[in-house]
């Protein structure tokens, strides 16, 4: 199954041809539309030990409209832009390219209709499970062509399905088939497929979230995942919490990375106390000598973006190798002015990868009192490891103006 942006567009255009009658309705949906977005100035720096340094600006963001309803439906547009305004290096070796230069690109234009509890959404989208998302940590996120339905007819219960066709990169203008970015990425022949289905359900209850998802890649391998958390009962100022995780992958139909094979686990723990958390969290992926890249745990739309427990900005186990890896992490929120502070300290003992150890910062100043919806961030990571390739020095700083 494929579904064409000129369909889509076309739709979108024959739909806003009736008579009279529905010219009010119409109106009345322009009328009652939302208009969104940000505005972002991002500068990006890698320094290396072995490789050659980058650096990169860029400014832009993102202008998204969607319309009242009308009747059931809904329309939506989100244009993307990222310019470096020709302040970067004109050696293309010194320039990191994960900001995108001169980008501008439709990356959302979708039908949404409602009824019923259901919400069916056709088109460019954005779309979150956990490991297919947004990933909006740089200039543009990614966005995804395909259909999404969800579901919200049983209480503390959400329901979807996702079956996406195409892909768009951060850093790209262009949407690709699933498949051409899964097996380009993962350095295998690259192979058009059918697409990935995603089939999930999240239940909320009080203290008590319990997620369970399957992915099928087709041609790749199918994905089960599940997910625990557990809030327990405060006792003064001290609220412990818990979480496990679990994920199972086999490969299926033509097996175009070979045998897949991977099992991984997780646990965290920790405590929030006042304005401040702290959490100590533990991944492991079991090796497998005979699957691809030894069993690893494996995630083509993710960059450090999946809800992985030890993920850092930069050190993932996602897509690496199979082994064991550990965080503890420290958020304190300053209520004057408004900073977000994480501090976390992570450790990757890969069975075959280099080892490597992340430290990471996280800071948000929330400036809503200056102007509202302005903020700035500055992250950091600096990697250590016994191969002096591995280590860099990661510095993240943007300023956005959310409207």
């Amino acid at each position: 199954m494929r579904f064409s942006n000129n369909f889509l567009i076309g739709l979108m255009a024959a739909m806003s041809l009736p008579g009279t009658a529905c010219a009010g309705s119409l109106n009345s949906a322009f009328k009652n539309g939302t208009v969104n977005g940000n505005i972002r100035a991002y500068y990006f720096t890698r320094d290396f030990e072995t490789r050659t340094n980058e650096h990169a600006f860029s400014l832009g963001g993102a202008l998204r409209a969607e319309t009242g309803e009308w009747g059931i439906v809904k329309f939506g547009l989100g244009y993307y832009t990222a310019q470096d305004l020709g302040t970067n290096n004109s050696n293309p070796a010194k320039v990191n390219r994960r900001l995108g230069e001169d980008l501008e690109v439709l990356g959302e234009a979708y039908i949404k209709a409602s009824l019923a509890d259901t919400t069916l959404t056709l088109g460019r989208q954005k779309i979150n499970t956990p490991f297919a998302n947004p990933g909006d940590a740089f200039m543009i996120p990614f966005t995804f062509d395909g259909v999404s339905i969800k579901n919200k007819s049983i209480s503390n219960l959400t329901l979807e399905m996702d079956y996406v066709n195409e892909i768009k990169n951060r850093n790209s203008d262009e949407f690709v088939d699933v498949g051409r970015f899964a097996t380009n990425r993962f350095g295998v022949p690259v192979t058009g497929t059918s697409g990935t289905l995603m089939i999930g359900g999240v239940y909320k209850i009080n203290s008590l979230k319990f997620a369970a998802w399957l992915y099928n890649h087709d041609e790749l391998f199918n994905t089960l995942y599940l997910q625990t958390d557990y809030s327990f009962a405060a006792s003064g100022d001290l609220k412990p919490f818990i979480g496990v995780q679990f994920a199972r992958q086999g490969d299926t139909g033509n097996e175009l990375l070979g045998e897949v094979d991977s099992t991984l686990y997780g646990i965290r723990g920790g405590a929030s106390f006042g304005k401040a958390k702290l959490t100590l969290a533990y991944n492991s992926v079991s090796e497998e000598k005979d699957s691809f890249r030894n069993g690893a745990f494996l995630a083509p739309y993710n960059f450090s973006t999946s809800p992985l427990f030890t993920n850092n900005q930069l050190s993932t186990v996602e897509n690496v190798d199979s082994g064991d890896a550990i965080k503890l992490t420290f958020n304190y929120n300053f209520p004057t002015p408004k900073l977000a502070f994480k501090l976390s300290y992570a450790v990757f003992d890969f069975d075959s990868a280099v080892d490597r150890e992340a430290t990471d910062v996280d800071v948000t100043y929330t400036m809503d009192d200056i102007v509202k919806g302005l903020s700035a961030r500055w992250r950091l990571e600096v990697v250590t490891a016994d191969s002096a390739r591995v280590e860099q020095i990661n510095h993240r700083f943007q300023l956005q103006l959310k409207f």
